[in-house]
């Protein structure tokens, strides 16, 4: 994609674009496996560096999950708990595909994910399919806030760090991002997301008039 005289808004997937309950995720493995979800977050937590980051495939994390609590679960069961935290953001969706059909902006996601939840998203989530770019930290072997991740979308996308506004709910994210000179924000409620949008976007009209 060349995008060169475009400016580009990046948003985070989980809490942002998408629901995430981890406890809720947790709580379906924990009956998955008949086990305290303490245990299933002590184990999830030893190899979410590497499931994240693509090191480990999906079936070596269900192997490994059987092989710590003595079962044999399929990969399908294991991926519907594991996937049951996740859920649609309808009106979110909509509006960043919105921003994407204006024709003014260069949309893009970045998450910290793993193969697993991107089955999901491709399942759930087609919209990501209009975006201009989607970043999977899986699937490129970093994750955030290494500022390498940032890079890498500012070198696909064509698009220098001062042109981006980057959306996520996780502080030390946004503050990698703000570190490379992209305008950050940090999300809570999409009422004050989208006031931070406008107000960006007019900042940025304003920036590029002719004087």
């Amino acid at each position: 994609m060349e995008a060169t005289n475009m400016d580009s808004i990046l948003f985070d997937l989980g809490n942002v674009l998408v629901h995430y309950d981890h406890k809720r995720a947790l709580s379906a493995l924990a009956a998955l496996y008949g086990v305290d979800a303490e245990k299933v977050l002590h184990l999830y937590q030893e190899i979410a560096p590497a499931f994240g980051s693509g090191r480990i495939e999906p079936e070596e994390v269900v192997d490994l999950f059987n092989e710590r609590f003595g079962a044999e679960r399929s990969l399908e069961q294991f991926a519907e708990a594991f996937c049951s935290g996740l859920a649609r953001n309808d009106a979110a969706l909509a509006y960043a595909v919105s921003l994407r059909q204006e024709g003014e902006l260069a949309i893009g996601v970045i998450s910290n994910t793993n193969a697993l939840h991107v089955a999901w998203l491709d399942d759930h989530a087609p919209e990501l399919k209009e975006f201009d770019l989607v970043m999977m930290s899986n699937e490129v072997g970093m994750c955030k806030p290494d500022p390498e991740i940032f890079e890498l979308a500012m070198e696909l996308l064509n698009v220098p760090a001062q042109r981006i506004l980057y959306i996520d709910d996780l502080e030390e994210n946004v503050e990698a991002a703000r570190k490379l000179g992209m305008t950050g924000v940090v999300h809570s409620d999409w009422a004050q997301t989208r006031r931070q949008i406008e107000a960006w976007r007019a900042a940025r009209r304003h920036a590029v008039r002719p004087q």
